[in-house]
């Protein structure tokens, strides 16, 4: 025991001394200090979707230490393998992964590290290309890309809506092999014409995305995109419908339990006795948000509507159907656009009327319950904008019909109005008969967030949004007893009378009001130097024709720089619109006769905005005396080129 010690403590002198010497030495600072490892070589690997890839690089550790490499938030399609002084990357990716991609890649050595960036470039493969077919209870759903480009709504087994690029189209679909859409202008009901046909190959499928080729048929032209199933939360917001028109319906979708409000178009088709009808009426309805559905609150009759059918025993017999809302439900809320879906059906509004006609399988179709898809644009509530005294703007200050007291009736009362000072405005009403005018004269109450009105038996409030387009929209508050939804006008400023020229009424201009087109037909405006024109011209096949245009009015600039006309068919001893004027209103036999005026409030481009006044006498019969009417409206013409 005492010799192994000896030993021992003499191995220990012998290491200490160093050779002999009494003198301490600190250990060589370099030979004991640890480097990281390294990587060397290009760390960019490319493939193509399908196919398997390697990248092999070198890796060097100066202690010889066992190292690690690690792809950091590595995906399931990447790996990494380490041997000795390699590193090799292996890529396998799907066609979802087509893009170019950087990650991070730490080697170590358990005590020092280093990190680099790996890129992978996966390309397309369209060789490896597997189309997929899914069923129509896959495709149905909210579909889109990851930067919200592409956006698709599969609301029904036949119909949705499409947003690109801020582009909103309804679209009609089957299922074949590849998925195909007609798209058709958002706003169009019936007889749609056709935009672009879209087939929507499947190329790859997930749980939660699928790959698809947007290919447009119409443009031959193609786009690869992932589009991932989309189940966003609403959000409290206001909309107005699509349409082209100086007015809109405001409406509001309430996610906090409050009453939404909506009034959306919908067509009615009905086969009858000598063909068919086709009505576009507007269902106004509230309701409460139940998840996706709109619980309605309010009467769910939309409209009666009465008709010619074919009775058993061979003649035509009057029939009244009643067009009712089933329901209706939220099916996608983008950035700028409410979709809704509503169900709706027809019915016998006298069940017995059943027994006695005979019932075509168009009509046993027709009674079958029908789906449509309405979408709204999103409106901004914005503060009030600054009304100048002496300036008139667009907008229905009073909707109540007025009678002069002197036998003649305003139905419809102007839509702009005056600022005459900081808190009275004045609504003006014309006639074709003569120069007089009546007037309305109104208080406002500006609190910077709303404007009270009151005045001639009115009390309400106005409120201003915005659309996406940034032009201004002007609502009086909701009324409940008269309607659901609110009624709004374009907010703008009307044009000086004097800055009005004859120029401006010499277009071929046509009616940019959904209400006055049907399917192929347009109506359009035009005059000519000589006195003569139409405000009303109907030509089925657009503009090839206009040579052959034959007049139908007489017309004459005002003192205001307005443009009247008068129909010729109401006075044929007249040569021109004066002439013509004194012969109508002459005339007290006739049953119905009838003068125009129209007026430019605003241009926007090729788009004018018109008031128009529609002077009217009509018989009663009932009172043996004429009546005498005023309607009074603004229109967006459009100038056709």
């Amino acid at each position: 025991m005492n010799k192994l010690l000896s030993v021992s403590a003499l191995t220990l002198a012998l290491t200490a001394c160093g050779g002999g010497s009494s003198t301490d030495k600190k250990p060589d600072a370099e030979a004991t200090k640890n480097t990281a490892p390294t990587l060397s070589g290009s760390l960019t690997l490319s493939t193509k979707a399908l196919e398997s890839a390697n990248l092999v690089v070198d890796i060097k550790d100066e202690q010889n230490d066992s190292v690690t490499t690690t792809i950091i938030d590595k995906p399931q399609w990447l790996s990494v393998t380490t041997s000795s002084n390699q590193v090799t990357f292996n890529a396998e990716p799907s066609l979802f992964e087509v893009a170019n991609h950087s990650f991070t890649v730490e080697v170590s050595d358990g005590k020092a590290s280093n990190q680099y960036t790996l890129t992978v470039n996966v390309a397309e493969n369209r060789a490896a290309w597997q189309p997929i077919e899914l069923s129509n209870n896959e495709v149905i759903g909210n579909w889109q890309s990851s930067d919200g480009s592409v956006r698709l709504v599969f609301a029904s087994e036949d119909a949705g809506v499409i947003a690109q690029n801020g582009e909103l189209s309804r679209f009609e679909w089957s299922n074949p092999d590849v998925i195909a859409l007609n798209t058709q202008a958002i706003d169009c009901l019936h007889e749609c014409n056709q935009q672009a046909l879209l087939e929507m190959e499947v190329l790859a499928k997930r749980d939660d995305a699928i790959r698809v080729e947007l290919f447009n048929v119409s443009t031959d032209k193609g786009e690869v995109v992932t589009l991932y199933k989309s189940n966003a939360e609403f959000s409290s917001e206001y909309y107005a419908d699509v349409d082209q028109s100086s007015f809109h319906s405001v409406n509001y979708l309430s996610t906090t339990g409050e009453e939404s409000y909506f009034e959306v178009p919908l067509a009615s088709y009905i086969p009858t006795a000598s063909g068919s009808t086709t009505s576009y009426t507007y269902a106004d309805f509230s309701g409460t948000l139940e998840g996706k559905v709109l619980k309605i609150n309010s009467d769910t009759l939309v409209t009666t509507q009465n008709t010619k059918q074919l009775s058993n025993l061979g003649h035509e017999v009057d029939v009244a159907f009643d067009l009712n809302l089933i329901d209706a439900e939220v099916i996608a809320q983008f950035d700028d656009f409410l979709v809704l879906k509503l169900r709706h059906v027809l019915t016998y509004k006298d069940e017995s009327a059943q027994n006695i006609i005979n019932e075509s399988t168009e009509l046993a179709e027709a009674l079958l319950e029908k789906t449509s898809i309405s979408a709204l644009r999103k409106l901004t509530p914005v503060t009030v904008p600054e009304l100048t005294v002496g300036k008139s703007y667009t907008g229905r200050l009073n909707n109540k019909n007025s009678d002069t007291g002197e036998g003649l009736t305003f139905r419809y009362v102007p839509t702009f109005f005056t600022i005459t000072a900081a808190d009275t405005a004045t609504v003006t009403f014309n006639t074709p008969k003569s120069t007089d005018s009546f007037k309305w004269h109104y208080n406002l109450d500006n609190n910077g967030e709303t404007v009270k009105v009151t005045g001639n038996g009115l009390e309400t409030s106005l409120q201003f949004f915005t659309q996406p387009d940034g032009k201004m929209i002007m609502a009086r508050e909701r009324n409940k007893e008269q309607r659901q939804a609110r009624l709004g006008y374009e907010f703008i400023e009307v044009v000086d009378d004097s800055s009005i020229t004859l120029d401006d009424y010499k277009h071929l201009f046509s009616y940019l009001r959904q209400n006055y087109t049907s399917s192929s037909q347009k109506i359009y405006w035009y005059i000519n130097d000589d006195g003569k024109g139409s405000f009303y011209y109907a030509d089925q096949y657009g503009l090839e024709n206009r040579a052959d245009f034959t007049p139908s009015s007489y017309w004459q600039i005002e003192a205001d720089n307005s443009i009247s006309f008068a129909m010729m068919s109401q006075c044929p001893n007249a040569v021109d619109y004066a002439s013509c004027k004194d012969e109508v209103l002459a005339n007290q036999e006739v049953a119905y006769s009838s003068l125009f005026n129209f007026k430019i409030l605003a241009k926007d481009g090729n788009k004018y905005l018109f008031d128009r006044l529609f002077w009217q006498s009509t018989y009663a019969y009932s009172e043996r005396e004429l009546k005498e009417s005023i309607f009074q409206n603004s229109y967006w013409f459009g100038i056709e080129k």
